[in-house]
């Protein structure tokens, strides 16, 4: 994290709209004369254009398509060598070195997150400003707790990709990432803090923004309401294993009535599951970006690619109605490529893979934590509930289960409902340090090599369970932030992986 001449705490220099250029210089400006913020239209516009992300920001990193056990690597068709970056799919020990032996010291994705944290923290400070201005405190309490919940949000992505998973028993001393939550530029570098700090802001932002965004963009799928302060809300809880609290919000989600589950006994297998304005989503911002790594386009891809991996489809019933509405068949008879949004590319229609927040995720979060609180029959009824809809009536799977036969089926579940939507890397990671119910897997990607007749399977990369390989499941900051801290960001040293044969 860089000081006041670099570019990650600088709240408004050198950032901002990328849409005009008058917006830049506004800002650029305005960074050293409060005064042109004047009234809440002023940062209303910085809100909405600097604080959310939109559908050109390159909005998903790309390690969260590859390192789990979602994917495999597809064998292309071309003869043409091509690059690729096979780093993070076979979890190695310097992950950003590409197919040439070339090392990408930036993490655009990190710097992006920063930058908006940045903002938003500039945001914030402006709210007070103008309310001693005398400016409509209903409109400054609406962008306050918009503010709020992005920067919980952004900080939830931070922490689960470069910091350690959340593990009650040690979460005070494990390493989280940096926090910054002020507008005033520092000459200081940046250390880490620890996984309970950052876990302890997002619930006092989220609690914040709750309060601040009632009654606030009820009917929005894209600026944040209520319901997505509570819904994510109900993620974190159950991440850190307080179940209490992540039933209690879900259900704050779920007694609106204001969302719905898609019927897939109704709903068009030809026609997208899944719109900016579908009846599951309660908050999505950004792009998705699934379709280019699927090479959802192509019938057999000719490019470097990754496919639906055996291990997931495999996982569905046959009798299951996502298997063809999420998915389908090529002309090999082989389901390997996703299609929870596959018609042609609209920034009105895209929803998010990465920042979305969906109805059918907050019955999973609360079955979950409802089955850990012993609470098994509830657990069964909300998960038959959403089950209701993903097969016929008279095949809807029955389940006497409880204890960790009955995590297990949550969890599945929720896997085979919320895969391609950036929640299984997480979620292997935290049921990794399950208090309760620790859960292990060893997970093997195929290792591609190019030869003078193309690309060939050749061996295989293992990753062994959270306990075995703990560091594989920690992103490392990227070597520039590293180098320029001098010392105050440290990554955990990764382990050589060479291939299996």
């Amino acid at each position: 994290m860089h000081s006041a001449t670099n570019r990650i705490w600088i709240p408004l220099i050198c950032i901002l709209c990328i849409s005009t250029l008058s917006c830049k210089k506004f800002l650029a400006t305005y960074s050293q004369n409060n005064s042109f913020i004047e009234t809440t239209s002023d940062l209303d516009e910085i809100l909405v254009g600097d604080a959310y992300l939109d559908h050109y920001n390159i909005s998903t990193p790309d390690m969260l398509y590859t390192m789990d056990d979602d994917v495999n690597f597809n064998i292309p068709s071309s003869l043409v060598k091509q690059y690729y970056a096979p780093g993070f799919y076979g979890w190695q020990a310097q992950p950003r070195l590409n197919s040439e032996g070339q090392l990408d010291n930036t993490d655009r994705h990190f710097n992006l997150l920063y930058s908006r944290i940045a903002r938003i923290n500039t945001i914030l400070l402006n709210v007070t400003a103008l309310k001693e201005k005398g400016q409509p405190e209903n409109v400054l309490n609406r962008i306050s707790g918009e503010a709020h919940f992005l920067r919980a949000l952004y900080y939830f992505m931070l922490v689960n990709i470069y910091g350690k998973p959340y593990k009650p028993a040690t979460a005070a001393t494990d390493f989280g990432v940096p926090l910054k939550t002020e507008a005033a530029i520092k000459e200081q570098f940046a250390a880490r803090s620890s996984t309970k700090e950052v876990y302890e802001l997002m619930v006092a932002d989220l609690l914040q923004a709750e309060k601040e965004l009632a009654g606030a963009n009820e009917s929005s799928t894209i600026r944040a309401n209520q319901a997505s302060a509570q819904g994510l809300l109900s993620r974190i809880y159950l991440y850190m294993e307080d179940y209490q609290k992540a039933v209690q919000y879900a259900d704050l989600v779920i007694n609106k009535q204001q969302y719905q589950l898609t019927n897939l006994n109704v709903h068009p297998t030809d026609k997208d599951f899944i719109k900016k304005y579908s009846p599951e989503v309660i908050f999505t911002m950004g792009s998705n970006r699934v379709g280019a790594y699927m090479a959802s386009s192509m019938d057999i891809p000719i490019i470097t690619s990754y496919k639906v991996s055996d291990d997931l489809v495999m996982a569905y019933s046959q009798n299951d109605l996502r298997r063809q509405v999420f998915f389908k068949t090529n002309s090999r008879g082989d389901i390997r490529i996703f299609k929870k949004r596959e018609s042609e590319y609209s920034a009105i229609d895209d929803v998010s893979d990465c920042y979305l927040i969906r109805y059918a995720e907050i019955y999973l979060n609360k079955a979950e934590a409802l089955a850990a609180l012993d609470r098994f029959e509830e657990a069964r009824n909300t998960l038959q509930y959403l089950r209701k809809t993903r097969f016929r009536p008279d095949e809807v799977p029955v389940s006497n289960a409880q204890g960790e036969t009955l995590i297990n089926e949550i969890r599945n579940e929720r896997r085979l409902e919320l895969c391609f939507e950036v929640h299984r890397w997480f979620d292997l990671r935290r049921y990794g340090v399950n208090s309760k119910y620790p859960f292990s897997k060893t997970i093997r990607h195929r290792n591609v090599i190019y030869t003078a007749n193309g690309y060939i399977e050749s061996g295989y990369f293992e990753l062994g369970p959270y306990e075995q390989d703990k560091a594989a499941y920690i992103v490392p900051i990227a070597n520039d932030e590293i180098e320029f801290n001098q010392g105050m960001l440290t990554n955990e040293p990764r382990p050589d992986r060479p291939v299996k044969h």
